[in-house]
């Protein structure tokens, strides 16, 4: 039995490496986001890159793979868009060149985005939207000029880090991990603080940031 099981792997591993290319194949795809009020993601195991952009008139989604198989399916609804990550068992053998999925949102865009991963790393830049990231052990990354929205993070045990660069966000903090290390580089006002929750406001507190994790740690700077 075991020498089947490392035949059937050695063969995997065979044809893995004679579907890759000696370059990434890049599949691009655009959707209208006119009467779109949610953009749903589940990334899985797949790395993303959110970002919102300025210079676009509709959302954006491409990908880099050497395997010539589809990396993510866009289904577009009547008031939401879905993006999912496709599924192909060769790639578990290929680490190496794992595919990356890159979402390009407009700066016009005024709807939610909502992320489910699982052990995917989730990078978002400059996010303007109401979001809600849902992770497993994959790391959630996110880099913000300003706060302008509701953001809603939760990892069970991948580590969070928020970059902010404004001095002052307006913004009502909640911060909660059961085991994981939790740090902040804010002033905050009004602050709570027990062993598992920190709670505090910057500014006015008009928007709501609150990231929760098992065992990862949590970062604000």
């Amino acid at each position: 039995m075991t020498k089947v099981i490392s035949l059937c792997f050695c063969l995997l591993f065979v044809l893995t490496s004679c579907s890759l290319s000696s370059s990434a194949i890049t599949d691009t795809q655009k959707a209208s986001l006119n009467s779109i009020d949610l953009i749903s993601i589940d990334n899985g195991s797949t790395p993303i890159t959110v970002e919102t952009v300025p210079d676009i008139t509709s959302l954006e989604v491409s990908s880099n793979a050497y395997d010539h198989k589809p990396v993510f399916n866009m289904v577009r609804g009547h008031r939401d868009v879905r993006i999912s990550a496709s599924k192909h068992m060769v790639r578990i053998f290929n680490l190496a060149n794992t595919p990356v999925i890159t979402v390009r949102v407009p700066l016009h865009y005024e709807g939610d985005l909502r992320i489910n991963s699982s052990s995917g790393k989730v990078q978002i830049n400059h996010i303007q939207s109401n979001l809600w990231v849902n992770g497993t052990s994959g790391s959630i990354d996110i880099n913000a000029d300003r706060i302008l929205s509701n953001i809603h993070l939760v990892s069970t045990s991948g580590n969070i880090t928020l970059n902010v660069m404004e001095e002052n966000p307006n913004v009502n903090w909640t911060m909660e991990s059961r085991s994981g290390r939790r740090s902040h580089s804010f002033d905050l006002q009004q602050i709570s603080d027990n062993k598992h929750t920190s709670k505090g406001t910057t500014g006015q507190g008009k928007y709501q940031v609150h990231i929760r994790t098992k065992s990862g740690n949590i970062s604000i700077q």
